[in-house]
């Protein structure tokens, strides 16, 4: 060695290269994630009243509000007007992280029990997808592992979604970005969770007009809320076979062309 060169450095033994989380540290952060996220339920107007006795009585849920995305507006591929007439409650509740599951009922695929109302599949799709790109620009959560695209019924929506979003006027998007100033550091996602079976009572307004004042002005007592986090609510929602939509990229008809 050269005398006055600089000495290598010797390694650190102990030192180790960093690997990738596995697969099976990532379930366990987003388990974890889960356990520790506050509820809130969302009944959307007006067939979602009929998950009124299921929410109340069933899940021992007291504190629930009252949304309405219109199938009316998403058949006519108004998004615009949808966001606008989205509650301050919902968009509150959404940046400051919380889970809010949107609770429907569906007349589409009745006779095969599946009863997806096109207020989730397209709404909440919708919803979750401006609110990301708002608020998320630099992308969501675990970028590398999850996919950030919205899916309508199997067909990837990005490019039309995008354009449709840019074209929103200044009041929509003025409505969305407001809610970004609201956002924990520590949220990284929109978490928007449908809740939906098939029902038998579509435009029977009578019916819903029942059930709603039935549970709106019955004699609950003096029963407390049952207080559960993301995960408990999902197994027992299932346990009381209503279907969960997460989001387009999970449901079969995007997976079976994989």
């Amino acid at each position: 060695m050269l005398a006055g060169a600089p000495r290598a450095r010797p390694r650190d033994v102990g030192a180790r290269r960093r690997r990738p989380a596995s697969r099976g540290s990532v379930a366990a952060r987003t388990r974890a994630a889960a356990a520790s996220r506050e509820c809130r339920h969302y009944v959307n107007l007006k067939n979602g009243i009929e998950a009124l006795p299921t929410l109340r009585d069933d899940l021992g849920v007291r504190s629930y509000e009252f949304v309405r995305i219109q199938s009316s507006l998403l058949e006519n591929g108004d998004c615009e007007k949808m966001i606008l007439e989205l509650d301050a409650s919902l968009l509150l509740n959404l940046a400051l992280g919380r889970s809010c599951f949107v609770w429907d009922f569906g007349s589409r695929d009745v006779v095969k029990g599946r009863g997806n109302p096109r207020a989730l599949w397209y709404g909440a799709e919708f919803i979750r997808y401006a609110l990301r790109k708002e608020w998320f620009p630099e992308g969501v959560g675990d970028a590398a592992r999850r996919e950030n695209v919205p899916v309508v019924r199997g067909k990837q929506v990005e490019r039309e979604w995008a354009t449709k979003l840019t074209m929103f006027g200044r009041s929509a998007k003025r409505k969305i970005r407001y809610y970004r100033q609201f956002i924990p550091d520590d949220v990284r996602d929109v978490r928007l969770i449908g809740v939906y079976r098939p029902t038998t009572h579509d435009d029977d307004a009578e019916y819903y007009r029942e059930v709603l004042l039935r549970h709106e002005f019955g004699d609950g007592g003096d029963v407390p809320d049952v207080v559960r986090d993301e995960r408990e609510t999902i197994e027992a929602i299932k346990r009381l076979s209503y279907n969960i939509f997460f989001a387009g990229v999970e449901e079969p008809a995007w997976l079976n062309q994989k």
